[in-house]
C-alpha cells in the first residue's frame, strides 16, 4: 500500500500541471537595455490623439524608440529635467481638455496616473533639451545625430501587435 501511494505521488509529480497564466504586459521593443511595453505604446498613442497628432502605431513606436535614445543622451550630457519643466507640460496637456473632469476621465479611460504622465513628459522635455543642445547654431545637426545614434543603438522590435 505504501509503495502504491509512493508510485502515485511520483507519477503525479512527473506530469506538468496546467496553469492558467495571464499576460500582464507585453514587450514590444528593447532599445539598448530599456524596455518599451504595450502599455507605453498605448499611453503615448492616447496622449498624441489628445493633441491631434498622428497615432499610427508604427510612428508611435518609432517615437518611443527615439525617445529612449534621446533620454540616454540627456543623461550622458548631464542635462537636468526639473519637476517644474515636467509640471508645465502636464498643465499644458490638462489645458487641452474642456474641463478637469474630462482630463480625469481621460486618465481613467487609459488607466494613467499623473506619475505616468510625468514620466512621459519628462522624456519629452529631455528630447527638447537634447535637440536644443545638438542644434546649437547649425540646423539639422540634431537629425543627423539622431540618425547616427539609431544606427549604433541595439534596437530589437519584439512584438508590436
Amino acid at each position: 500500500m505504501l509503495i502504491r501511494a509512493l508510485l502515485i505521488c511520483i507519477l503525479a509529480a512527473s506530469f506538468p500541471l496546467a496553469v492558467d497564466a495571464e499576460v500582464v504586459e507585453r514587450i514590444v521593443a528593447v532599445v539598448n537595455d530599456k524596455v518599451i511595453t504595450m502599455s507605453d505604446l498605448k499611453e503615448e498613442t492616447a496622449i498624441r490623439s489628445q493633441f491631434g497628432v498622428s497615432a499610427d502605431k508604427a510612428e508611435v513606436l518609432n517615437y518611443l524608440i527615439e525617445r529612449e535614445i534621446v533620454s540616454a543622451e540627456a543623461g550622458r550630457l548631464g542635462l537636468t529635467i526639473t519637476m517644474d519643466d515636467v509640471t508645465k507640460e502636464i498643465v499644458r496637456f490638462e489645458e487641452s481638455f474642456p474641463s478637469r473632469s474630462e482630463f480625469n476621465r481621460f486618465l481613467e479611460t487609459y488607466e494613467l496616473s499623473i506619475q505616468d504622465l510625468s514620466r512621459s513628459f519628462a522624456s519629452s522635455v529631455a528630447a527638447y533639451k537634447v535637440r536644443e543642445q545638438k542644434e546649437g547654431t547649425s540646423a539639422g545637426r540634431y537629425d543627423k545625430w539622431l540618425s547616427e545614434a539609431k544606427k549604433k543603438a541595439d534596437i530589437r522590435i519584439v512584438n508590436s501587435e
